[in-house]
C-alpha cells in the first residue's frame, strides 16, 4: 500500500492528468495550403501597414483603396508627420502593396512613408513610423528594410516587443549582406530574406 504523499505543491497542479492537454500535430508540410490556413479569408477587417517608399494608391494593383496616409520626415525642428494622401517615390511600397493586396483583397492598406527616392531613410524616421504603425492598432506591419546601426538595436526592439504584445506582426527583411541588421533577429518578428531599404 502506497502511503498519500499529502497535497502537492500549486505549481504541479497544471501538470496533474486530468489538467494536462494534448495538442493536434501539424499536418505535412505539403498539405499547408493558403486554403488550409486562409480559410476562405479575404483579409476582411485586417489593417496592413507598409512602412516603405510610399503607395500609389492608384496603379492598378492597388485598386485605389489606400485607407490612410502618413508620411514621417526628419526636420530642423524634429520629427514631422504628414498625414495628406501621397505617391511613392522610388515604387517598392506600391510593389508591396500590390503583393499583399493579391494575397488579402479585402484588407485595409495603410502607406507609412519614411524612405526617400534612393529608397534610403534615417532610423529615427523609422522608428517613428513603426511607432505610428503600432500605436494605431496595424494588424501586419510589413518592412522592407532593416538597419546595422547598433545604436538602433534598444528602440527597435522596444517597438518590436511592444508589436508583440499587441498582437501586431510585424514581418521584417534580413539584410542582404552577411552582417546583424535590425529588426530582423528580433524573436518577435518574422523574417524574411530579402531587404531593400537602407537606414542610416
Amino acid at each position: 500500500m502506497v502511503a498519500d504523499p499529502g497535497p502537492r505543491p500549486a505549481w504541479s497542479q497544471q501538470f496533474a492528468p486530468d489538467a494536462l492537454q494534448t495538442l493536434t500535430p501539424v499536418p505535412p508540410l505539403d498539405r499547408i495550403t493558403p486554403e488550409w490556413a486562409w480559410g476562405g479569408s479575404g483579409g476582411e477587417g485586417v489593417k496592413v501597414a507598409v512602412i516603405d517608399s510610399g503607395i500609389d494608391a492608384d496603379h492598378p494593383a492597388v485598386g485605389g483603396r489606400v485607407f490612410g496616409h502618413v508620411a514621417v520626415t526628419d526636420g530642423p525642428l524634429g520629427l514631422l508627420h504628414d498625414f495628406e494622401p501621397h505617391g511613392d517615390s522610388y515604387g517598392h511600397g506600391t510593389a508591396c502593396a500590390g503583393i499583399v493586396r493579391s494575397i488579402a483583397p479585402g484588407c485595409e492598406l495603410y502607406s507609412v512613408k519614411v524612405l526617400g527616392s534612393r529608397l534610403t531613410g534615417r532610423g529615427t524616421t523609422f522608428t517613428a513610423g513603426l511607432h505610428w504603425a503600432i500605436e494605431n492598432g496595424m494588424d501586419v506591419c510589413n518592412v522592407s528594410m532593416g538597419t546595422t546601426k547598433k545604436n538602433f538595436f534598444g528602440a527597435l526592439h522596444d517597438l518590436a516587443d511592444k508589436a508583440y504584445f499587441r498582437n501586431t506582426m510585424l514581418v521584417t527583411a534580413a539584410n542582404n549582406m552577411p552582417n546583424p541588421s535590425f529588426p530582423s533577429l528580433y524573436a518577435s518578428v518574422m523574417g524574411c530574406t530579402h531587404s531593400t531599404g537602407q537606414l542610416r
